[in-house]
């Protein structure tokens, strides 16, 4: 078998990786997600998706945690819409969950000996940054673009909006899922 290095870098298709890109209603914000996830792999060392880590401590490839965070995100936009009547932005939380992770592929590199290595990028920026600059480029909506750098705990800031609270809920509950529980309860004993 050919190494990373060696082979032709897969094209990818956006909307066969995540279907409910079509259901983006707003045909300039689904257009600006295919872009931008377009470019960020071609300026990505990966020659095939399936190879990029969640995160150099996750070995788990990203690509089915990204597809599970967006399955979850519309989940509980349904849940919260049938059973509380919240109006949860479709466009906005499709958009960001399949944006959320999609520096990944320029944040990390193939490495020596199969290992994963950190970019230049990912030196310098925070985790997101570079999808959201990206998005920013391509007329993405601020509202999305907060979403994409606040789902993370490493943010600085919470999100604001439902869109960004079930996306960051919901991409922290899939890392139990695919590699350990992230979240401890620490107890004290005071007087």
């Amino acid at each position: 078998m050919a190494s990373s290095t060696q082979q032709t870098k897969q094209p990818i298709d956006v909307v066969a990786l995540f279907p409910q890109v079509a259901d983006i209603q707003d045909e300039a914000l689904r257009k600006a997600v295919v872009v931008v996830w377009q470019e960020l792999w071609e300026m990505s060392a990966w020659k095939r998706l399936e190879e990029v880590p969640t995160s150099p401590e996750i070995p788990y490839p990203t690509l089915p945690h990204n597809q599970c965070v967006l399955d979850m995100a519309m989940s509980v936009a349904d849940l919260f819409e049938r059973h509380h009547g919240l109006k949860v932005n479709r466009d906005y939380l499709i958009a960001a969950a399949v944006l959320q992770d999609a520096s990944k592929v320029v944040e990390m590199e193939p490495g020596a000996e199969g290992k994963v290595a950190a970019t230049a990028l990912s030196k310098h920026y925070p985790h997101a940054f570079w999808a959201a600059h990206l998005a920013l480029r391509h007329g993405v909506p601020d509202e999305v673009v907060h979403v994409l750098l606040t789902h993370s705990p490493q943010s600085p800031k919470f999100p604001s909006t439902i869109e960004g609270k079930i996306l960051y809920y919901v991409d922290q509950i899939d890392v139990i899922g695919i590699f350990k529980d992230r979240w401890r309860k620490d107890l004290y004993i005071t007087k």
